[in-house]
């Protein structure tokens, strides 16, 4: 995360100061309760200790991969560490006003809910809780299903499977080719699983689902050509 990657900090008073492990935490603790709101959390800074290389690189706009460092993403993490966090921002995305019943119904229709996401685990989580995928009284006991990155895909097999059997789950900071893995996943346990997206990297997932859904008004092309309905 840039947070990981910062070794000072801008305070208030414009003072750049190091990054102590103590301050750290309070900013990963204050973030966690940001996200908790739940906000997506942005995180800004600078790096100001340049190579000259680069500060005197003079490309165009559509050439930066003509410096080393800049054309080769491997590298990327060399450029961008060393870092001054100069802030951190929530952004407020909250879900459509009608999704909470929808969700509802659904349950009470026996209809599992999975939701896939890029977001954080802990802006998840709370999203879950606010649209009745998790109660607050799972939330609040940690007794709910909410895995991040490749945690759940690093799993053994049959565990995954067992987790997928009952219950809503959460699945954070996936990639997009994990999508169409958790379908087959269900298929495999003899599930009908119905898909939704909007993007072209849905497509596949759209396809491979015994119902793909695609979003009429944001939906990308793609997507409404691979899915079976289009709301």
């Amino acid at each position: 995360s840039v947070i990981e990657r910062c070794t000072h900090v801008k305070l208030k008073s414009g003072k750049v100061v190091k990054m102590s492990e103590k301050m750290r935490a309070e900013i990963l603790a204050k973030v966690s309760t940001m996200a908790s709101k739940p906000l997506r959390t942005l995180a800004l800074a600078v790096k100001t200790n340049l190579q000259s290389s680069i500060k005197s690189y003079r490309g165009g706009p559509n050439d930066v991969g003509g410096h080393p460092l800049l054309g080769n993403p491997s590298k990327f993490a060399v450029v961008e560490s060393g870092l001054t966090l100069v802030g951190v921002a929530g952004i407020k995305d909250p879900a459509r006003p009608e999704v909470a019943e929808s969700i509802k119904t659904c349950t009470k229709a026996g209809i599992r809910v999975m939701m896939i996401t890029g977001d954080a685990k802990d802006t998840a989580v709370a999203i879950a809780r606010d649209v009745n995928i998790f109660s607050a009284e799972q939330v609040a006991s940690g007794d709910f299903k909410a895995f991040e990155g490749r945690e759940f895909f690093d799993m053994d097999e049959v565990e995954q499977l067992r987790i997928l059997k009952s219950g809503n789950a959460v699945f954070c900071r996936t990639e997009p080719a994990d999508k169409q893995k958790l379908v087959k996943m269900l298929q495999s346990l003899n599930e009908i699983p119905a898909m939704t997206g909007d993007g072209v990297n849905d497509a596949p997932a759209l396809q491979q689902a015994a119902i793909g859904i695609a979003m009429g008004i944001t939906g990308t092309e793609v997507a409404k050509e691979a899915a079976d309905m289009v709301l």
